[in-house]
């Protein structure tokens, strides 16, 4: 069937508008923290067929992961069985999920009996079970961090509102309050969605609405692929390291070949290192979600919708075994790290074909801090997330961003009144930039920042994933290098201990965490940067004389 233009704008316009509800819906009912106020989550209009039509605006590395968790949830379903009244949980990293805390709701729509597409929501719960509350820093396979949802459907009138499934969740999880409440407002989500497009295909019908679906992603991939025929054709490489030194190691390797022919582009991550016995692992929907990320950034068009139609002119692989497509099974938890390096390998890797657009390293890591609490008066627990950043890379442009959540991530830091509300077993005590922490240049690289957590009471524990402790962000043309983060735990005795980049500890009242972000890479030589703005950043106590740079452990 053939859309005219005008068609397409009003019926597509409403398609994207129905993530963007969803969105705001989610973040609206979400009980936990990390959903809440850090919106560790994402939504997704899709086709009778699996395919992504409208997604709103949210986190990167759950951009492609949708299209690939419900293709491989709809190869092992029957698609022609499934009934309203169905729903589908999913987390498989294996198969198309991320990690387990990534929890997946699908839910069919009908109208009049025909099935017209499905709402897709994901977010990050706060605890899924496994060895440790929020986070299990120790696992070395995926069974230790937590329950694995086959992808089946199940009957929400039966199973959930206090079913069989709602209460499999409630008796494996720490907070079953909080993550049943998440679960909820991603049903809500889902329903709106189902709403509206009802809605739609009762204006317009099936027929034109699965039309302007088809378009939509035919016109996401034209304009991707004129995008990409911009680019110099050619063969590009680079690598990114991540410090493996609590396994004994110096360093795991991610290595890329970028191929660009045309409007084709195809990813090669052949050369990485192969997976590791340890949470550092990244499903490979992850990494197809990082190379996406890094090539849409680079592209002159900065809007184009993303759907289906964009995945089908980039070719990602890695190989099977590797740190970016581990094999079960593989411990997960912390895939952002290689995520982002892949993320970086690319960016660096097209530098040279794209000067103008590239920027230099940030600190590109998402410190994931859970701090807890079990009262043993009560016996519940107090759990809570927190996503964390640092200092981006600078670019020809500008100076990099201060203080922000790496690039694929792209969470919000929660206030601290919002968790001061909320928790009763710390306080924040200290959240500040850190003054030198950006890599010098022609533009400076972003600061980093220092956030204190004081627990209130005996027994807290923190655990922490993060990188960069040792090797800082690299700069770019001549630009320094970004300053390392790091972890140390005051003592109530004043003693100051430092921690590894991926560890935990358990406080006694009065007793401190302070977790240090890294800055950004410099973009061109510093002797290039005007004086001008050298004395402005020197005024405003965004530098110090000496660039602060962090003793190797």
């Amino acid at each position: 069937m053939t859309v005219d233009p005008i068609t397409l704008n009003i019926v597509g316009t409403a398609l994207a508008a129905i993530p963007r509800e969803m969105a705001a819906n989610l973040r609206r009912a979400a009980f936990s923290s990390v959903v809440r106020e850090a919106r560790d989550y994402a939504v997704a209009l899709v086709d009778p067929r699996g395919n992504v039509v409208s997604q709103a605006e949210a986190i990167p590395i759950m951009t492609a992961g949708i299209s690939h968790a419900i293709a491989a949830v709809l190869a092992e379903i029957d698609p022609a069985a499934l009934t309203g009244d169905d729903a589908i949980l999913y987390n498989d990293p294996f198969r198309g999920g991320q990690h387990l805390q990534d929890i997946y709701l699908f839910t069919p729509i009908f109208h009049e009996g025909t099935l017209a597409g499905f709402a897709a929501s994901v977010a990050h719960h706060v605890d899924i079970g496994g060895g440790e509350p929020g986070l299990t820093i120790k696992a070395r396979e995926v069974y230790q961090e937590g329950i694995r949802l086959p992808g089946r459907p199940f009957s929400v009138s039966r199973d959930w509102h206090g079913g069989f499934v709602e209460q499999l969740f409630r008796l494996n999880v720490r907070v079953p309050d909080l993550v049943v409440g998440d679960l909820n407002a991603q049903f809500a989500a889902n329903n709106v969605a189902a709403e509206r497009l009802r809605e739609l295909v009762a204006r317009h019908g099936h027929e034109l609405t699965a039309a302007v679906m088809d378009e939509l992603q035919d016109y996401a991939e034209r304009r991707l692929r004129d995008s990409i025929a911009e680019i110099p054709d050619g063969d590009y490489t680079a690598e990114e390291i991540i410090d493996a030194s609590t396994w004994g190691g110096d360093r795991h390797h991610v290595r890329v070949a970028v191929r660009v022919r045309g409007s084709d582009l195809e990813v090669d991550f052949t050369g990485t290192d192969p997976q590791v016995p340890a949470n550092l692992n990244c499903p490979f929907a992850s990494t197809v979600s990082s190379v996406q990320s890094a090539i849409r950034g680079l592209l002159r068009d900065k809007d184009i919708p993303f759907n289906e139609g964009c995945n089908r002119p980039i070719r990602v692989s890695a190989p099977y075994g590797s740190i970016l497509n581990p094999a079960a099974p593989a411990a997960v938890r912390a895939r952002l790290t290689p995520a982002s390096r892949a993320f970086d390998a690319v960016i660096r890797a097209l530098a040279e074909a794209l000067p103008d657009r590239v920027v230099a390293t940030g600190y590109d890591t998402t410190s994931a801090a859970a701090l807890s609490y079990l009262d043993p008066h009560s016996h519940q627990y107090e759990v809570v997330l927190e996503v964390l950043g640092g200092g981006w890379g600078a670019g020809a442009a500008g100076d990099g961003a201060d203080a922000l959540d790496n690039p694929i991530s792209n969470c919000a830091s929660a206030p601290v009144e919002a968790l001061e509300i909320d928790y009763s077993h710390f306080r924040v005590t200290e959240f500040a930039l850190i003054p030198g922490s950006g890599g010098d240049g022609r533009n400076r690289g972003g600061l980093g920042f220092v956030r204190t957590y004081e627990a209130t009471r005996d027994g807290v524990t923190f655990s922490a994933y993060s990188d960069r402790h040792r090797y800082g962000a690299r700069g770019l043309f001549g630009g320094g290098d970004g300053a390392t983060g790091g972890l140390e735990v005051t003592r109530s005795d004043g003693t100051v201990q430092r921690l590894s980049h991926i560890d935990a500890v358990t406080l006694a009242a009065g007793e401190r965490v302070s977790l240090r972000t890294g800055g950004g890479g410099g973009y061109g030589p510093p002797a290039e940067r005007p004086a001008v703005r050298r004395e402005a950043d020197l005024r405003d106590g965004l530098i110090v004389n000496e660039p602060v740079k962090e003793t190797p452990q």
